[in-house]
């Protein structure tokens, strides 16, 4: 199955409904873009709790992604649309 999105001119995409819903993402959620080692990016929803997202980290990503997470945890805090 494929969707498809329109990049708008600010460079944002709205997710079509499925893959949100097979996300499991939701308004205000982050996204993770990975890039796998064949060149195709693989789009991950970050859980909220900070345990699950090392676990997610844990089965793919690696340290670097690990610490840009991290980075994005300290920052969310300061982030007006974060829950």
């Amino acid at each position: 199955m494929t969707e498809t999105t329109l990049i708008t001119a600010k460079h944002q995409v709205t997710l079509p409904k499925r893959v949100r819903q097979a996300l499991g993402a939701g308004v205000g959620d982050r996204l993770a873009f990975v890039k796998g080692r064949d060149g195709s990016w693989h789009v991950l929803a970050i859980p909220k709790d900070p345990v699950k997202a090392l676990r997610m980290a844990g089965k793919g990503l690696g340290p670097a992604d690990l610490a840009k997470l991290h980075e994005e945890y300290e920052r969310a805090g300061q982030d007006p649309h974060r829950e």
